[in-house]
């Protein structure tokens, strides 16, 4: 049943005897909440999908969870610690791996590079390399290498290429103190979808690895991948009881926290700053509001003779912000939403992959952000018709009356 408040609110919106600055003023209020809670949740959006995104594709490329030797000497008895990384609960796999700088090359050009030494078993889950476990195997003349697109780009490099690795490590000889380097045939590319992991990364064997680095037993780190990236605790908590006391273990919250930090301060100061379109529309409806109570006077003042209690004549007001709050919301929701949804399936809006990590713009539309929002707006609506109304509760009906 419709309360008799809520129909005055309602009529008080929708008279045609209104003063036309007010309804104009109303209708500026109905369009900066709709434009500010859509606004809003397209930000969110974007940004949850771009932490998503970045998150999926450093973890697509970088481990879960890194073992490394406290000393940085490296690892020894590197398969028994593997075997007892990988019996711990939760964690999916563990792989020793050896990371390295270096320069590749080609023919053309020389460029700085990450390397990795993995056991070949990894290479088919490297993300776009197309490529098996054969890969890095020697099957020719020279061992495999998988180079990251860009780099093979800009050293002109394609599938069979001869490739020269330059190693940090120096050897004596009649001409002095000389590099050490391994020739290297291109068994392909990968691409991750990082521009800083593309333009730098270059995959060999672990065994080339050892070799050319001169580790001879022993690896820099061991990767652990878990089933579950967010409940790392109780899997860090067991790999500790499990390896040796000389190793360390870092997660990759730990070992990317600069830049998830970076993002959530980012989305905040979105969030604070377009919140207040939607104020600015909340002050717009209570300067609206105060200039309808103050035209109303003589219709406030036959209701308070009438029998209308101070509360009934507060809930007039706030149920005629309230109802302009609503239509302003829900039609920024629906905006927001489809807009996000539009932008999610068909990615219209490209990036400049060498600038940003993506290279289109990533959508991750969440119902706790919209609830959020929705609850916001709703608030500060219902703030905004507090004074307006309890104004118009007080006035005394004699006096409104008294010259009508």
């Amino acid at each position: 049943m419709v309360s008799f408040e809520f129909f005055i609110g309602k009529r008080y919106i929708r008279s045609r005897r209104a003063k036309f600055f007010i309804s104009f003023i109303n209708l500026i209020s109905l369009a900066g909440i709709t434009l500010g809670v859509g606004a809003l949740i397209i930000v969110l959006s974007v940004m949850d999908g771009f932490q998503n995104d970045l998150r999926d594709k450093i973890l697509g490329v970088k481990p879960h969870i890194v073992i490394s030797d406290r000393a940085g000497g490296g690892i020894q008895n590197y398969e028994v610690e593997t075997e007892a990384a990988a019996s711990v609960k939760g964690v999916a796999s563990a792989n020793p791996f050896i990371i390295n700088q270096g320069m590749l090359k080609s023919k053309y050009y020389t460029e700085g590079a990450v390397v990795f030494g993995i056991n070949p078993e990894r290479a088919g889950q490297i993300p776009n390399s197309g490529g098996s476990e054969t890969m890095l195997r020697p099957g020719g003349k020279l061992p495999g290498i998988l180079v990251g697109k860009e780099l093979a780009s800009r050293l002109l490099l394609s599938e069979g290429d001869e490739v020269i690795l330059i190693t940090p490590i120096f050897k004596a000889s009649p001409l002095g103190m000389i590099p050490k380097v391994g020739k290297f045939e291109v068994a392909g590319t990968f691409k991750s979808g990082m521009y800083e992991f593309d333009s730098a990364f270059a995959y060999i064997s672990l065994k080339d690895a050892q070799e050319l680095f001169e580790m001879k037993d022993r690896v820099t780190d061991i990767e652990v991948r878990v089933s579950d990236i967010y409940n790392l605790h109780p899997v860090e908590v067991m790999l500790k009881n499990k390896i040796s006391g000389g190793l360390r273990i870092q997660n990759w919250q730990q070992m990317n926290r600069n830049l998830f930090s970076a993002l959530k301060l980012e989305k905040i100061l979105m969030t604070i700053m377009l919140t207040l379109i939607i104020l600015v529309a909340a002050f717009n409806m209570l300067g609206s509001l105060i200039m309808l109570v103050m035209r109303k006077t003589k219709e406030i003042g036959i209701l308070r003779s009438v029998g209308a209690s101070q509360g009934s004549i507060m809930k007039v007001f706030v149920w005629q912000g309230m109802i302009l709050g609503l239509l302003g919301t829900g039609a920024g929701v629906t905006l927001g939403t489809v807009t996000a949804f539009l932008l999610k399936k068909y990615q219209f809006i490209k990036l400049a992959s060498d600038v940003y990590y993506l290279d289109y713009l990533p959508v991750e539309v969440k119902a706790v952000d919209i609830a959020v929002v929705v609850a916001a707006s709703l608030l500060l609506s219902f703030f905004s018709t507090l004074y307006p109304a309890y104004k118009a509760s007080k006035l005394d009906p004699v006096e409104a009356i008294r010259y009508e």
